[in-house]
């Protein structure tokens, strides 16, 4: 049987309902690409999503200057792995950003970037066991309670998992709890199953595929040499690999609630960008055509 659809009380808007089409990811920090020349050049691309680390004025800067283009919003100052997280401050700044957007959702990954008051420049994932997945659900429930919108959990990147669980068996235990949506990040599940020497796409056939609302790609690096390839994410810097543009295909008719497929294109080149949205667009073609079939 195919999933089932749920009720997500998505907030009225673009993505309230339907399949809004393929868009990227923006970083307000990055100098490439510059997201205000993509909007000039008027590439192929149907939203922006916006990450900040928290900081209001990047966000209303791109609002301002979007027009009635959809925006989505991505946060990673929320460590929703980490005991009794959000701080207020981060949950106020996540309100603001959120509402300044007009995004539907803020996507929040199963992470960390703190160490103590030092933020890293990588993501400490989340545990592989029953308690983190608890924790986790904990705190996803009071950020979703405490936004304008849904809080949407992401699954991390791994290059050293530790504990006993599948990322998939975690991730959907979770977001059952806090009975939130989620985004599928592709390449951030090659690179777990890389780790344990798995198929792309184990684990799938029992995750709630009716909760996700989001797929993400980027560009990544795989790392040879010391044996097993390690996924290094590249973003914008390198190029999407072949199997996780083989994932997308396979998964995105699988998830009933789909609304939107990001790029991350941090650190990209234009020209990059447009190859990447090429490639995207072609993966997932079949619902695109669905949607501009349903517009006529």
């Amino acid at each position: 049987m195919p999933p089932m659809t749920l009720d997500l009380r998505l907030p009225e808007g673009p993505f309230a309902h339907e399949f809004v089409g393929v868009g990227v990811g923006i970083d307000v920090h990055n100098d490439q690409p510059d997201w205000r020349r993509l909007l000039r050049e008027r590439l192929p691309f149907d939203f922006f999503e916006v990450y900040t680390r928290g900081e209001v004025a990047g966000a209303r800067e791109v609002r301002a200057a979007a027009g009635d283009l959809p925006l989505l919003y991505h946060d990673d100052d929320l460590d929703p792995i980490v005991p009794g997280a959000p701080s207020e401050a981060s949950l106020a700044a996540a309100r603001e950003n959120l509402a300044a957007v007009g995004a539907p959702w803020c996507v929040s990954e199963l992470a960390t970037r703190r160490l103590g008051a030092r933020y890293l420049d990588f993501f400490q994932p989340i545990l592989l066991t029953d308690e983190a997945a608890r924790v986790a659900a904990d705190n996803l429930s009071r950020i979703d309670a405490a936004l304008p919108g849904r809080i949407v959990a992401e699954n991390p990147p791994y290059q050293l998992p530790v504990g006993p669980r599948h990322v998939l068996e975690v991730m959907a235990r979770a977001i059952d709890l806090a009975d939130v949506p989620c985004v599928l990040d592709l390449g951030h599940l090659y690179s777990f199953q890389l780790c344990r020497g798995l198929a792309p796409l184990t684990g799938l056939d029992g995750f709630p595929l009716e909760r996700v609302v989001e797929l993400h790609v980027a560009g990544a690096e795989l790392d040879r040499r010391w044996g097993p390839p390690l996924y290094r994410d590249a973003h914008g810097a390198a190029d999407i690999a072949p199997e996780v543009l083989e994932m997308l295909g396979e998964v995105a008719p699988r998830c009933p609630n789909l609304r939107a497929v990001t790029i991350e294109v941090e650190e990209a080149t234009v020209g990059r960008v447009k190859d990447q949205l090429r490639q995207t667009r072609a993966a997932v073609r079949p619902l695109l055509e669905r949607r501009a079939a349903r517009a006529r």
